[in-house]
């Protein structure tokens, strides 16, 4: 018997999301929202826009590497 644990962000998928998507996503919100003539401009964080954005990139990226990798992984490790 292999009682070996998977690794940390493949135990669940909040620790993926947490570890994986979150990141990513504050990455895309400052790369396409916030960084503006070379320094970062927080005046966008108080539009709508900008958290309808960063919600919608959370839910594309999660969705699909929920699909594309964490499942795939998740369930390699449980065998």
């Amino acid at each position: 018997m292999n009682s070996k644990k998977p690794p940390f962000i493949y135990q669940s998928f909040f620790k993926f999301w947490l570890v994986i998507v979150l990141p990513a996503c504050i990455a895309a919100l400052t790369v396409s929202k916030l960084y503006y003539n070379g320094t970062i401009n927080s005046e966008p964080l108080s539009q709508p826009s900008t958290w309808f954005y960063f919600i919608f990139i959370q839910v594309i990226l999660g969705f699909f590497s929920y699909l594309w990798v964490y499942r795939a992984k998740a369930k390699s490790f449980r065998k």
